[in-house]
């Protein structure tokens, strides 16, 4: 009864009609977005730092300005693609600010339905791509980047849309799909520089592919490369040109290599282990993550080499190395990068991208490993290992019905385990502050002042996230640091100068919750007068007449 019944509803592909399970691979994308947008209706978009030069730069777009942030900084440490698309979504007549939430909900969603289609061309049991689409939903980290004002969102999706283009091309050989994979390339890239990742990962393999003479190798080399990298090298061209600089100056890591590490490995291990606190459980993971990176990167390696030699029977490995090969690629160049330079935070968004990838290698190569069960068409040097033998000793269609029924209900428990924890843990983030509509925005008298006040009041403030809430309202910022030229990078003019030279008369907001950087008091700047002492912050004036110590 359960080989009749149960195992064709979740194995067989006929078993649900391609156009039905368009729909519910569409359904499970619009619940996505709906997960974000229902959030970010009760906590607002999430801001960071970076969010406020995305979307002060596109306002400038939309005023006919080029690419500037806020306080005319030039927009250098970015690529020019996410402010464009806050530009053009805001259709010139909402703010950047309002359409940012709702864009990267969307864009969510169709990441996940993307990521569906994508899966349908190599898996042939339907549970596992549902599986997989429910994971990505699910998943605390792409929800993270997806409710923020921020380009990893985009990111995603543009990498995703390339790499499986990318693997249609290694299967089909048509010049179109080549194109179109290196279309969405050029688009990742001019998102984030990062995205360097998929030309270091398909290069190879197109050097690498069978039945492909040397010229015509080139030939497909240089067209992914010339497609991919032209336009971001434009626009390095461009701040050479208008500011001298390639890109944006860095500081230098504050945090070693084995910090690095350590950090990355426990977030990737965070993705599959729901664990409640760090301590040993956070270590066990840790090294559980690198024993599986490792692994990926063998069984990469293997089908690789396997999938390139005549009559191997690897021919069907291709996504399994493209995406398990991107995903390493991506994380050593994201370490190697925060070596180099400071790069916030450590794991966190950074990593979201390597998500969907990561899942895909693990979805493929399961997928692959039920179909051996079935047929046995694994390589007969992985079907001689013990392991393998002792699952399979049964009939083939004994094993493999009893396989699918058992991974079908372990992927249940998981995702059902992870739904409550992901939801707790993202409803936390919000909490701690991300959604401005949420603590500690949603009842900041500071930002009710601001948003009440002249618009010329105040001119300085110890948060950039106030000049995205309050519009023009915010002239400047004060900065946590001094100009440091001999560390190579600089910051805006110490907050201390700012106000000693500030005219009388200029009007200072100075949240507490964002002054812990500082290395003084702001009440022991001179010529301060309150102008309004509030829960969590005060707003000052610059008056060289006002003698605090006589108050």
């Amino acid at each position: 009864m359960l080989r009749v019944y149960v195992v064709p509803l979740i194995s067989l592909p006929a078993a649900i009609r391609p156009g039905r399970f368009d729909l519910l691979l569409a359904a499970i994308a619009v619940l996505g977005a709906a997960i974000i947008l229902a959030r970010e209706a009760t906590y607002g978009v999430g801001l960071a730092w970076d969010s406020t030069a995305f979307i002060s730069t596109a306002r400038n777009l939309l005023d006919g300005e080029w690419f500037n942030r806020v306080y005319e900084w030039p927009y250098l440490h970015w690529p020019p693609l996410y402010p464009v698309l806050l530009a053009a979504a805001s259709l010139g007549v909402f703010d950047p600010y309002d359409v940012a939430g709702p864009l990267n909900a969307a864009i969510f969603g169709l990441t996940i339905f993307v990521a569906g289609q994508g899966l349908r061309r190599h898996v042939q049991h339907p549970f596992l791509i549902v599986v997989a689409c429910l994971a990505i939903m699910l998943a605390v980290p792409l929800n993270q980047v997806a409710s923020m004002a921020m380009s990893e969102a985009p990111f995603i999706l543009f990498v995703t849309l390339s790499l499986v283009l990318t693997s249609k091309f290694l299967d089909t050989a048509k010049r179109s799909d080549l194109i179109w994979a290196a279309a969405f390339a050029s688009l990742a890239l001019l998102t984030r520089y990062v995205g360097v990742a998929l030309i270091i990962t398909v290069v190879p393999l197109l050097l690498l592919q069978r039945g492909a003479a040397p010229l015509e190798k080139a030939k497909r080399i240089g067209l992914y490369s010339l497609i991919a990298a032209a336009p971001v090298g434009l626009w390095l061209v461009q701040n050479v040109l208008l500011h001298g600089v390639i890109h944006g100056p860095r500081r230098p890591p504050p945090y070693s290599l084995l910090e690095i590490l350590d950090k990355f490995l426990s977030d990737v291990a965070g993705w599959v282990f729901f664990y409640l606190s760090p301590g040993d459980v956070r270590a066990d993971a840790a090294v559980f993550a690198a024993v599986v990176l490792l692994t990926l990167a063998a069984a990469v390696g293997y089908t690789f080499v396997r999938s390139h030699r005549k009559d191997a029977g690897m021919e069907g490995s291709r996504p399994f190395y493209l995406f398990g090969g991107f995903a390493l690629v991506y994380l050593i160049f994201l370490t190697a990068a925060q070596s180099r330079t400071e790069i916030l935070p450590l794991g966190g968004r950074l990593l979201s991208p390597a998500y969907i990838p990561l899942l895909f290698a693990a979805v493929l190569a399961l997928d692959r490993f039920l179909s051996y069960a079935r047929g046995r068409t694994l390589p007969s040097a992985v079907g001689k290992l013990p392991i393998i033998r002792t699952i399979v000793r049964g009939g083939a269609e004994e094993t493999h019905s009893l396989l699918v029924v058992v991974i079908a209900l372990a992927f249940s428990l998981w995702l059902a385990g992870g739904a409550a924890f992901n939801a707790r843990e993202i409803i936390r983030v919000n909490e701690q502050g991300i959604g401005v509509e949420g603590p500690p925005w949603a009842n900041s008298e500071v930002l009710q002042y601001l948003r009440e006040a002249p618009v010329d009041v105040p001119a300085l403030c110890n948060s950039l996230i106030l000049y995205i809430l309050t519009g023009r309202q915010i002239d400047d910022y004060l900065a946590t640091h001094a100009d440091d030229s001999d560390r190579g990078w600089k910051l805006n003019t110490g907050a201390k100068w700012q106000i000693e030279n500030a005219a009388d008369g200029t009007y200072i907001a100075w949240l507490h919750s964002f002054a812990p950087d500082y290395d003084y008091s702001i009440e022991e700047l001179p010529y301060l007068e309150p102008v309004a002492e509030l829960s969590d912050g005060v707003i000052f004036k610059v008056n060289r007449a006002y003698d605090a110590a006589a108050d």
